[in-house]
């Protein structure tokens, strides 16, 4: 936890955060709400989508003592990353802004990506083919602006040990999990994040290969400072690849691989005539809310696509909007979309012919768009979002029209795989009698002095909650009455049981989809969800994934024995 002599250091005391100290720690408390001024209007489709590319491997090195169980020197794979402030180009139309990105750890080679570098990783067979991060903290100390240059990075929906899940926080007996910037005297510049890649279940057994992720994502994990950071850039994605989900159009199940298979990250954004991101605590306690539209850290891009099946891969990377995506031409018709998968990896079976979808904070949507099906007198296409939201603490109705986030300009026909197969990563539904052995516990999502969980503003030093390894449990989580909280679980995916005690929708449903967010309050209702922690032990947390949410200690942390 920061002392009060590091906030001062910070700047954090001044002209924008007032903190009390309530229990653990200190906490912000924030005024009245207040607009930020509107950004300046910008050209939109005048920049191709950025996709960052993979970083590159580098030669093994001696990680810290706690991967060391985790590495095969001949066979994981090593990669080193610096967390580093420069400027890049949003808009051609604005000038450059200043971001706080990761970015491969290589003297002067350029990085012109407001996001991070995109990972494509191979789930592990055995222990030792997993990958092993060295994060470089290189931001300033002495920085202007928002955020705070301490940071730990959580890699979003992943399964591995405690010590490498981006803890929010140093904690007794768990001490440097926060990585502070060279030259400062407080704690580690750099830390190794080991992730396994194995199956859930392969220490404690059954190993269950279905439980297997796609699309997983990094960002900053700071205690009470995630919201500005996040803003500032901290992201990127991690994808993973296995014998089913190849990579290939020729082996496995055979979905759109390679220059066809595209991540896009959806975050908003609020931007001053300088370029520069603008972002007041005092204003963003329900939630922040931009008014340009970044895909893959470009306003408003385009790409350009053949006539052939494309895989889109879907994050709300938002502090606290929610999106609903269609796939429309100029006049506004939409055009039908198969999903594949969600942030829990590929469902069952494929939801066919969807005009739509909606996606919250931190979920994942993965969808196939068949181009060449399209209508051939148009080529010309948009992502669409047509979810009005003016609060942060909720979103509001679906509109007639809304904003374009993607243009999709269709060339010539090129050779492609067949339709999404019937099949993807079939799994069985939690069976009733493990669901009659289960725990059962109950977690109310609130306001109340700030936000919190079963009436507790997060306590890092104590868990909310503790857990037996390899036992089953029936989480309710409900929420106040005005608000949406996006749960997020670290560690292991939910299934989802019951929406306000009925059956769920298809997305969600167990038995077709994996979830490790879910969403619960106005308009969402509650969930009974089914968790099982295995193979490891420590402190995880579980936490409102509205980040400005999550800043107020709308977080809680769990033990598993």
């Amino acid at each position: 936890m920061f002392t009060r002599r590091e906030l001062l250091k910070l700047g954090l005391l001044s002209g924008g955060y007032t903190l009390f100290v309530s229990g653990p720690g200190p906490r912000r408390v924030y005024g009245d709400d207040n607009l930020l001024p509107a950004s300046p209007q910008t050209t939109p489709f005048l920049r191709p989508l950025p996709i960052p590319p993979s970083p590159p491997e580098t030669a093994s090195f001696t990680p810290d003592p706690a991967c060391a169980q985790f590495v095969d020197p001949f066979k994981t794979h090593f990669f080193k990353l610096v967390e580093q402030e420069d400027s890049v180009s949003l808009h051609p139309q604005l000038p450059d802004t200043v971001v706080w990105h990761y970015r491969p750890d290589i003297s002067n080679a350029p990085w012109p990506f407001a996001l991070g570098p995109t990972f494509k990783a191979r789930i592990a067979n055995a222990v030792g083919e997993g990958v092993i991060v060295r994060m470089r903290n290189n931001l300033p100390a002495n920085h202007v602006g928002f955020g705070v240059p301490h940071t730990t990075t959580h890699l979003h929906g992943g399964h591995h040990p405690s010590h490498s899940d981006g803890f929010p926080d140093d904690i007794s007996g768990f001490p440097n999990f926060v990585i502070t910037p060279e030259g400062e005297a407080r704690g580690p510049h750099s830390y190794d994040y080991c992730y396994p890649l194995l199956d859930p279940g392969f220490f404690t057994q059954p190993r269950d290969a279905t439980e297997r992720p796609s699309t997983l994502w990094y960002h900053d994990h700071l205690f009470d400072f995630t919201g500005p950071n996040v803003v500032k850039g901290l992201a990127g994605f991690f994808l993973v690849f296995d014998d089913l989900d190849t990579g290939s159009e020729t082996t496995g199940l055979q979905l759109p691989s390679g220059d066809f298979d595209i991540p896009l990250v959806l975050q908003d954004r609020r931007i001053g005539p300088d370029g520069q991101f603008r972002y007041d605590p005092l204003a963003e306690h329900e939630g922040f809310l931009g008014d340009k539209f970044l895909v893959n850290g470009a306003i408003q891009p385009f790409l350009e696509v053949k006539k052939r099946r494309y895989r889109f891969r879907f994050l709300n990377g938002s502090n606290a909007r929610f999106y609903r995506i269609f796939l429309t031409n100029a006049s506004g018709q939409a055009f039908p979309m198969d999903q594949i998968a969600t942030e829990g990896g590929l469902l069952a079976a494929p939801i066919r012919g969807i005009t739509s979808f909606e996606i919250g904070p931190a979920e994942r949507v993965e969808v196939v768009v068949d181009f060449a099906s399209l209508p051939a007198t148009a080529s010309t296409f948009f992502f669409e979002n047509r979810l009005q939201q003016t609060e942060g603490a909720q979103p509001g109705d679906v509109l007639s029209r809304g904003a374009q986030l993607l243009q999709l300009i269709v060339g010539e026909a090129a050779p492609g795989p067949g339709p999404v197969p019937s099949v993807l990563r079939p799994f069985a539904a939690i069976s009733q009698a493990e669901l009659a052995s289960a725990r059962r516990k109950t977690f109310e999502f609130d306001q109340s002095d700030g936000w919190v969980i079963n009436g507790r503003l997060a306590d890092l030093e104590h868990p909310l909650t503790t857990s037996v390894r390899g036992q089953g449990e029936i989480w309710h989580l409900d929420a106040g009455s005005g608000w949406v909280h996006p749960v997020h679980l670290h560690l292991e995916f939910m299934r989802v049981l019951r929406r306000n005690g009925d059956l769920p929708p298809l997305n969600e449903r167990d038995g077709v989809a994996r979830k490790d967010t879910v969403n619960i309050g106005a308009g969402f209702g509650n969930v009974d969800v089914f968790v099982k922690f295995r193979d490891y032990p420590g402190p995880f947390v579980f936490h409102c994934h509205n980040i400005e949410h999550e800043d107020m200690r709308m977080m809680a942390r769990m033990d598993i024995q």
